[in-house]
C-alpha cells in the first residue's frame, strides 16, 4: 500500500496500483470531483489535494472498504493537475512542458456505433443506446432479445447461409451472439463478415481491425478465423485479435483455451497457450509471453498501455476519438506506460498522457504532433 497520497496518485497515473489502491482514488473522484471544471483554480486544487490526503489517511487507518463509482469524465485530467499544482511532483517536467491543445473544442469519445450489412446490400444503422445484436438461424435482435433488426430469408439450416457484415466506425465499438453463440466484441474501425448459420464441418468468419472472440465449444465444428495473414484454428476459447490494415503486424492474444495460428503464406503453424501473443507479418510468425490484460483492455472500457511507442498509442487514441494524425516533424521517440478509463475526453486523454516535448493543435477533427 501506497505511503502517502502523492505515492499513490504517482502510481495510478503508472498503473501500478493495487486493486485496493484503484478503489480509494476513483471513489474519492466520483464523491469529490463531480463539481470541479477541468481546469479548476488554485484555492480548489489546494482543497482537492487536501481532501484526498485526508481520504488517503483515513483509510489507511480505517482500512474499509470503499464501494466503486462510475469513472467521471474529465477525472482523470483533475486528478494529474490536482497533483502536479500541489505536490509537484513532475514540477520541472510542467515548467518546461511544451505540450499544448491550441484549440478551445474538445472532442467526445467514442461508445456504441455499427452497422450491418445485409446480403442484398441493405445496411442497418444499429442503436446506439444498445450494445450489441444476437443472430439466429431466422432473424436478428438486440442483446435484449425483444426488439427485431432483421428477418433472414427462412431457409433451411442446411441450405447456403447468407453473409452478413458488422462494421464498426471510428469510435465505435458493438458486440454480437453468433449462430452457434460464440460472442464477438468489436473494437472501433472494425468489420466482422459472418454467416447467417453455420454449415458443414466447421465455423467460418473474417476480421478485419480489432476484436475479441469468446468461442462456443464444439469439438466436431472447429471454429475458423481469418485476419490479414493468417488463419486462427479453435474449439473453444476467449482470444483478441488486432488485424488492423495500417499496423504492420497482426496480434492474436490467447486468454484461454488452445488455438492454431496458420501463417497463409509460409504455411507455418504456430500453436499458443494462455498468456502468449503471435506476432505474424508476411511469412513470418514469432510467438512471445505478454499479460493479456494490456490487450483485451478495450473490450472493458479502458486504455492500457505498458512501455507503448508514441505512434502505436496514438493509433488507439485516433481510432477511438475518430480522429485524423498528422506528424509534421516526425513522429516523437517516446513510449508510455499507464492506465486509464476510454469514457474520457479527447482532451482529458492527452492531458493524463502528459505527452512530453511535443505541440499538438487540433484543427477539427485532425490532430498535428510537431
Amino acid at each position: 500500500m501506497a505511503h502517502n497520497a502523492n505515492e499513490l496518485l504517482e502510481k495510478y497515473r503508472k498503473g501500478t496500483c493495487t486493486p485496493e489502491e484503484r478503489r480509494l482514488v476513483e471513489h474519492y473522484l466520483n464523491k469529490k470531483v463531480q463539481d470541479s471544471s477541468l481546469f479548476p483554480d488554485e484555492r480548489r486544487m489546494q482543497a482537492s489535494a487536501d481532501r484526498l490526503d485526508a481520504a488517503f489517511r483515513q483509510h489507511t487507518e480505517s482500512r474499509r472498504s470503499l464501494h466503486i463509482g462510475r469513472w467521471l469524465p474529465y477525472a482523470a485530467a483533475i486528478l494529474l493537475i490536482t497533483f502536479l499544482g500541489i505536490w509537484g511532483f513532475f514540477g520541472d517536467q510542467l515548467l518546461n512542458h511544451k505540450t499544448a491543445i491550441v484549440d478551445t473544442h474538445d472532442i467526445a469519445p467514442g461508445g456504441n456505433k455499427a452497422t450491418l450489412t445485409l446480403a442484398d446490400g441493405q445496411t442497418i444503422v444499429l442503436d446506439e443506446t444498445r450494445t450489441g445484436i444476437i443472430v439466429r438461424n431466422e432473424d436478428i435482435t438486440y442483446s435484449d432479445g425483444t426488439t427485431q433488426v432483421a428477418i433472414l430469408d427462412r431457409v433451411e439450416v442446411s441450405s447456403t447461409p447468407e453473409t452478413l457484415t458488422l462494421i464498426t466506425p471510428k469510435g465505435g465499438t458493438y458486440q454480437i451472439t453468433l449462430p452457434d453463440g460464440s460472442q464477438v466484441w468489436l473494437n472501433a474501425n472494425s468489420a466482422l463478415k459472418y454467416p447467417s448459420h453455420f454449415t458443414g464441418n466447421e465455423r467460418l468468419v473474417e476480421i478485419s481491425g480489432e476484436a475479441y472472440f469468446s468461442v462456443a465449444r464444439n469439438k466436431d465444428k472447429p471454429f475458423k478465423v481469418i485476419s490479414r495473414g493468417q488463419q486462427i484454428e479453435v474449439l473453444g476459447t476467449g482470444f483478441n485479435v488486432s488485424a488492423y490494415p495500417d499496423d504492420a503486424e497482426v496480434k492474436t492474444t490467447l486468454v484461454e483455451g488452445t488455438v492454431q495460428i496458420v501463417n497463409l503464406t509460409s504455411k507455418i503453424v504456430n500453436k499458443l497457450l494462455p498468456g502468449e501473443q503471435s506476432i505474424t507479418q508476411e511469412a513470418t510468425t514469432a510467438v512471445r509471453q505478454v499479460d493479456p490484460n494490456q490487450y483485451i483492455a478495450w473490450k472493458d472500457g479502458r486504455f492500457y498501455f505498458d512501455h507503448t511507442p508514441f505512434d502505436e498509442m496514438i493509433r488507439q487514441v485516433a481510432r477511438w476519438y475518430d480522429i485524423e494524425v498528422v506528424y509534421s516533424k516526425g513522429i516523437p521517440k517516446e513510449s508510455f506506460t499507464g492506465e486509464m478509463a476510454r469514457d474520457l475526453t479527447l482532451q482529458a486523454t492527452l492531458d493524463l498522457l502528459d505527452i512530453s516535448d511535443a505541440v499538438i493543435s487540433l484543427e477539427g477533427r485532425t490532430l498535428i504532433v510537431q
